[in-house]
């Protein structure tokens, strides 16, 4: 085989087994992060050709990975890395098993060993990465939901909410102005605690977020609001109107973190579809600052 189909294929692979990792955590990154990721682990492969070679080989399979999720992913913390690191070998296992599985048929064999062989495996990789984007809305979000679940406690103006949450490691989003982290709330779960000429702008999409500012009298009321643009994984950008509370109490694993007023909350609404068990995404530094 000659070294440059070689390098393409060992990319190609790479890049499919990054955009898997980045769908089991809910994770975005642009496809020219991904690429660079998976350009710097395709020579890695160069070592299999090399006699006598065996312990690099294993150094670069433990290795490789690692510097392709931190060129496609960072920021992460390392604990992050290690899960993330995990999730990438479960990709690299489920390919090679559908690859397995189809080469024993002999003229699927027969037919990788031909120049279409190349084609084969990257269908192989995309097809593995249809059948997880499938099977995640039924299995995957229930499991994660379950991991790294907590309860948020808002305090504002004399009221109190308490907001199932989930850590979602996908959530860098911040106020523009102050910098501050942003946690993403469906504005529903708030009703008893916005004002009713909030709720209800909010709850009209014809109108857009920002709008409901004008329906504020109070300057000092309006000092508690602002707007946060962002965009999710697949949407278009959006503006956000944020709420600054007076203080915010997260409870996960038996632990509480009082992360006080050093927080927005990011009013949503679209939600986060029927089967969803939060109302809330938790930036994950929010842990470690608490």
């Amino acid at each position: 085989m000659y070294l440059d189909l070689l390098l393409f294929i060992s990319t190609a692979v790479h890049y499919s087994l990054l955009r898997l990792t980045a769908k089991l955590f809910h994770r975005q990154a642009s496809w020219w992060r991904l690429l660079t990721g998976a350009a710097l682990g395709a020579p890695a492969v160069l070592l299999l050709a090399l006699p006598g070679a065996r312990g690099l080989v294993v150094a670069a399979i433990i290795a490789a990975p690692l510097v392709m999720l931190i060129a496609a992913f960072w920021p992460l913390r390392l604990p992050e890395l290690l899960y993330y690191w995990g999730a990438f070998f479960l990709a690299a296992f489920a390919v090679a098993g559908a690859a397995a599985a189809l080469l024993n048929s002999p003229p699927l064999r027969h037919y990788f060993a031909t120049s279409g062989g190349v084609l084969l495996l990257l269908g192989v990789c995309c097809g593995v990465e249809c059948l997880c984007t499938l099977l995640r809305p039924l299995s995957e979000e229930k499991k994660w939901q379950k991991l790294w679940r907590g309860e948020l406690e808002i305090a504002w103006r004399g009221k109190e909410k308490v907001v199932p949450a989930f850590v979602d490691t996908g959530n860098r989003l911040r106020d523009p102005f102050s910098g501050l982290p942003v946690i993403v709330v469906d504005y529903r779960s708030l009703e008893e605690i916005l004002p009713p000429a909030i709720y209800r702008h909010l709850a009209d999409e014809r109108l857009e977020p920002w709008g409901a500012l004008e329906k504020l009298t109070d300057p000092a009321l309006a000092r508690c609001f602002t707007v946060i643009p962002c965009r999710g994984v697949g949407r278009e950008r959006e503006i956000l109107l944020g709420l600054k509370p007076d203080c915010v109490i997260l409870y996960e694993g038996g632990r509480s973190f009082r992360l006080g007023s050093r927080v927005y909350l990011g009013l949503s609404r679209r939600g986060f579809g029927p089967t969803a068990e939060y109302r809330a995404l938790l930036p994950p530094g929010l842990l470690r600052a608490g």
